[in-house]
């Protein structure tokens, strides 16, 4: 078999099609995608690909001279089947062993699995993985669970970003899969009065399931007012979990003195921010993007050790040729949490 199946998006479409299967290089080895789950950034990519390219293209992560529209091999959250190996590899992993890694590779000077034109992504049947960087997947957790390992990561490097004590006050805003990691690792770290701001109810209720000790609904009331009656005094910390830019300008002017607030949305777009009321208050403004490897580590860890109920995020699943409308599904308001892709087999989305 020289080709797989494998879902690509350019121009805002996400498509089936078949390609060849990737040959691993040196230090690199074939992996069969068992499981991946739809990102929200794999969303906003989709919806704001030209604004993406074109930061990476001025920050000289992608080069200038890259077409307009480039195809991209969607899915960087992910559980694998080892299949074979390029050269210079140590095979310390046998052919159908279960991985799951950092989705960069360091063999194409840090490209982004899944995310970088021209690098094959874990929506395909079929993609490629550095050795160095592999985790074994351990035996007890299903392939789903592993997959759930990177936007526990994301959360977790934000709640580390936050670097928060006890007594202080946390607010997530956005109870989407990085918002509940986000709380999950706050409630790990000891924080004892985390708030979860989400306007759908489905989602509060989640939350609280995570460890957020109070849920409110930020149509209905000012959620950073309740947290600072809430903090009396201590550091608030607001963590942005939505991906919704207007908001970073409403927290600045919201936001008691001294607050804190950590962006960890996806916002590519140009925002109109007033520092102004930022410096008075002399918040402390921070940004999270992805996480280390000891993060990606412990964040599998936590879902082996039965710290994390990583089952409750996984809302919904989906076979490779169902994954185009899936997407139509999820551009839309839903209740779906995490959808994971099973690229092995066929099917339609179906809630879990």
């Amino acid at each position: 078999m020289s080709s797989m199946k494998s879902i690509v998006m350019q121009d805002g479409k996400v498509q089936l099609t078949n390609i060849d299967i990737p040959q691993p290089g040196p230090g690199q080895v074939l992996v069969k995608s068992l499981a991946c789950g739809i990102c929200g950034s794999d969303l906003h990519i989709t919806r704001h690909g030209s604004e993406v390219f074109g930061i990476f293209q001025k920050m000289g992560l992608l080069p200038e001279t890259m077409e307009a529209s480039p195809k991209v091999l969607l899915g960087h959250e992910f559980c694998a089947e080892v299949v074979s190996f390029g050269a210079d590899t140590s095979s310390k992993f046998n052919p159908g062993d279960r991985v799951t890694c950092v989705p960069i590779l360091l063999s194409k000077e840090g490209a982004g699995v899944g995310v970088t034109p021209g690098i094959h992504g874990a929506y395909s049947e079929y993609f490629i993985v550095d050795e160095a960087l592999l985790l074994a997947v351990p035996d007890n957790l299903p392939s789903a669970a592993a997959a759930v390992t990177e936007p526990l990561a994301v959360g977790l490097h934000a709640a580390n970003r936050a670097a928060m004590q006890a007594d202080e006050v946390a607010l997530i805003a956005g109870c989407g899969p990085i918002g509940l990691a986000t709380i999950a690792a706050l409630k790990l770290q000891g924080v004892k009065t985390i708030i979860a701001s989400d306007p759908q109810q489905s989602k509060r209720d989640m939350a609280k399931e995570y460890g957020a000790t109070h849920c409110v609904d930020p149509t209905a009331e000012d959620e950073v007012k309740f947290a600072s009656e809430q903090a009396a005094g201590k550091r608030v910390v607001i963590i942005e979990c939505a991906g919704i830019h207007q908001l970073i300008n409403s927290f600045i002017l919201r936001a008691p003195a001294h607050a804190s607030l950590i962006i960890t949305g996806i916002h590519t777009a140009d925002t109109k921010v007033n520092f102004g009321y930022a410096t008075v208050k002399e918040m402390d403004i921070k940004f999270s993007y992805y996480y280390t490897p000891e993060e990606f580590a412990e964040s599998l860890q936590n879902i082996a050790d039965g710290k994390i109920d990583w089952q409750k995020m996984c809302t919904g699943k989906v076979g490779i040729d169902g994954v185009s409308a899936a997407f139509d599904t999820l551009m839309q308001p839903n209740d779906h949490v995490k959808v994971i892709i099973e690229p092995w087999r066929n099917g339609a989305l179906e809630s879990l």
